[in-house]
């Protein structure tokens, strides 16, 4: 089935790194992913809204207004963002890395209300996106932050800057502009057994058979079926 529906799509990346507060190691394959991702989008007809990289990737364009952020003309007013980076969870809480501080180093999953605006799904292509498969650890991470977003999906532990996976975005890309389920599209194309990368994928819903249906069915063609409310959350993974 063909996508229908024009899908505006962001991305942020980063892979060096300066010394100072902000500093990580350096990383050589996110722009190859998160670019990648956007252009094949792009090839489709979707809009390319922003392609924000290195020190021009923000951490409050994907903090929430209430908590000081600007992710309401950015992260949140695209249909699609991909975002890829260092990540960690701890307390529940995932953080994603910056290069430079235009006011935090780290964004916080708590500060974020993802779907508030136009945000339909987000790919946080980097570690940690959750810990484990377990239902009180999704639901500490993601049941706050999922604020009528359909899909979050990233990785369970640990993912790997590798060679291996830079076509990631790409590929991933054509198989949902050619009509595939979003969540069983990433399961199969960020799992990687050569680079030990876990696939995980969230859905929220109104209701348990809702958000199992997002899960599992929903296309880019899903754009405008929004979620009233997240009440439930259904998930799943490949390791």
């Amino acid at each position: 089935m063909g996508i229908n529906l024009r899908i505006r799509v962001g991305v942020e990346w980063v892979n060096k790194f300066h010394h100072g507060p902000c500093y990580q190691n350096d990383l050589d394959y996110c722009d190859d992913q998160a670019v990648g991702f956007l252009n094949e989008m792009g090839s489709h007809g979707h809009a390319k809204v922003f392609n924000w990289g290195n020190d021009n990737a923000w951490e409050t364009d994907f903090r929430d207004s209430g908590s000081g952020g600007d992710s309401l003309n950015w992260s949140d007013d695209v249909h699609f963002c991909f975002f890829d980076d260092h990540g960690g969870n701890w307390d529940s809480v995932l953080h994603l890395a910056f290069s430079k501080s235009h006011d935090r180093c780290l964004a916080s999953s708590s500060d974020m209300r993802l779907g508030t605006k136009n945000l339909k799904w987000i790919s946080f292509c980097g570690c940690e996106t959750v810990l484990n498969t377990e239902a009180s650890h999704i639901l500490a991470v993601w049941g706050g932050p999922m604020r009528g977003v359909h899909l979050v999906l990233g990785f369970i532990g640990d993912s790997h800057d590798t060679w291996w996976t830079a076509d990631l975005g790409e590929d991933f890309a054509g198989d949902i502009c050619g009509g595939d389920a979003i969540g069983g599209a990433w399961i199969d194309r960020a799992y990687s057994w050569w680079a030990g990368d876990d696939s995980f994928a969230v859905a929220a819903g109104t209701t348990q058979a809702d958000a199992i249906n997002r899960r599992d069915h929903e296309t880019l063609n899903w754009r405008d079926l929004d979620v009233a409310g997240t009440f439930w959350l259904a998930w799943k993974w490949r390791r």
